[in-house]
Formats: C-alpha cells, structure tokens, sequence
C-alpha cells in the first residue's frame, strides 16, 4: 500500500513540476518577443466619465496625424483605375 502512495505521490510531483516548468518557459518566451513601445504612438488620457460630452471630448483630444497625406498614394492609385 505504501508503495502505490509513494508512486501515486511521485507522479503527481512530476507533472506539477513539468506544469510549473513549461508555464515559466512560455512566460520568458513572450516577454522576449514583446515589441518596444519606442515607435508606437502615445495614448493620450481619458477622462473617469461616461457621459457623452466627456467621450466625445476624448475623442477630439485623439491625434490621427495627416490623414490626408497618408492616404495620397492610395487616391493617385484609385484615380488611375
């Protein structure tokens, strides 16, 4: 009886290491392939509330750069079809 405890006591401890072992291993994985936020563009604050004006407020506050100008090639391409 005591043998099978002692084998049933080794089994779980072996799969709660390779559980603790392969969850450690796709944590440093996703933390080496995470990209910098150096060239990605700031977030700008939004208010606590939840009324119209306030959303529509963080709204305007959203900078989308010249839009225009991103979008020129796209046009000179959609004017030559």
């Amino acid at each position: 009886m005591s043998k099978i405890l002692l084998i049933i006591i080794v089994i779980i401890a072996a799969i709660a290491g390779f559980w603790l072992w392969s969850s450690n291993k796709s944590d440093e994985g996703l933390l080496e392939s995470t990209p910098s936020a150096e060239g990605l563009p700031q977030l700008p604050e939004v208010s606590e509330g939840d009324t119209t004006s306030q959303i529509q407020e963080d709204l305007d506050n959203i900078d989308l750069g010249d839009i225009d100008k991103q979008f020129e090639n796209i046009d000179a391409d959609l004017n030559n079809l």
